[in-house]
């Protein structure tokens, strides 16, 4: 299976919204959402929240073998949070929710491979 991080959506610059595409896989460039790495005009939301960018590496685990990386921000203001979920080709599904107001990168660790699906809710909750 070839990588491909391309995905597009239809809710760039939503807060709440998805990105399909791939399936990408460890050590390949940058997701790519409607032709741009910067994802923050696509991935963007409350208090200030957004992605600046995302890829999937290799993990030396017992149970997990790879780890999706997203560097970013969560939104302004006491308990509040952005929620992501990526959805791999054979149906995995792992999730992964930023607090941190601060840009650095969060992980999140996955059994399988071949990221197809991207979701986001960055709505104040």
């Amino acid at each position: 299976m070839a990588s491909i991080n391309t995905f597009t959506s239809t809710n760039c610059g939503s807060s709440i919204g998805t990105a399909t595409g791939g399936p990408m896989l460890p050590g390949s460039a940058l997701v790519s959402i409607n032709g741009s790495t910067d994802l923050s005009q696509c991935i963007k939301g409350d208090g200030g929240s957004y992605v600046q960018k995302i890829s999937i590496e290799s993990y030396e685990g017992d149970v997990y073998t790879n780890k999706i990386v997203v560097t970013g921000c969560g939104p302004s203001g006491m308990g509040n949070r952005s929620d992501f979920t990526f959805t791999m080709s054979g149906g995995e599904a792992v999730t992964l929710s930023i607090a941190s107001t601060s840009l650095e990168d969060h992980t999140v660790k996955c059994k399988t491979t071949g990221l197809v699906q991207i979701g986001w809710n960055l709505k104040d909750q």
